[in-house]
């Protein structure tokens, strides 16, 4: 029975486990404190899909292991419902794309952080002043919910509605 841990930028991390039926037993634990269950077969179908929060997937551990479910940091939980992290996909139209973090003012105007900026050939975490944001960079950003939601109407272009 072998597991594997892979690391997924921007997610959490994905924890596999081999099963003896030949399935996968594939867990993500998701760094807002969610974890998502799911059962893979040889030839890589997924089902039985089930998201835990952070307490569910505590208490599943304790079932799982006949113990004590460690008791949550204060501070971490104080992070996670005060603060809202986002990825943020910027495509061509997006008042960001040409500027600099420093001249397009994003703290400023909307009072997040831009944290890192994942792009083909090369991601920044806690990129510099200078940095220029690119079409199709992802903005990691954190922020309150209304400074995320601020962030959005500001520098997101509308969608187009059916």
């Amino acid at each position: 029975m072998a597991t594997r841990e892979t690391e997924l930028p921007g997610v959490g991390t994905k924890h596999t486990l081999d099963l003896a039926t030949g399935d996968e037993l594939v867990v993500v634990e998701h760094r807002s404190g969610n974890w998502e269950l799911a059962r893979s077969d040889e030839e890589g179908n997924t089902s039985s899909i089930l998201t835990l929060q952070g307490k569910e997937a505590g208490e599943l551990g304790r079932i799982l292991a006949h113990g004590e479910v460690p008791e949550e940091d204060p501070r971490k939980q104080l992070l996670l419902d005060e603060f809202s992290l986002e990825w943020v996909k910027l495509d061509g139209d997006s008042a960001l794309v040409g500027k600099t973090l420093i001249s397009s003012d994003v703290r400023a105007r909307t009072g997040v952080s831009v944290i890192a900026l994942l792009r083909e050939g090369g991601s920044l975490l806690n990129p510099p002043p200078e940095t220029s944001f690119e079409a199709d960079d992802t903005a990691v950003i954190i922020g309150r919910r209304d400074q995320v939601d601020r962030f959005l109407e500001t520098f997101s272009p509308p969608r187009d509605t059916p």
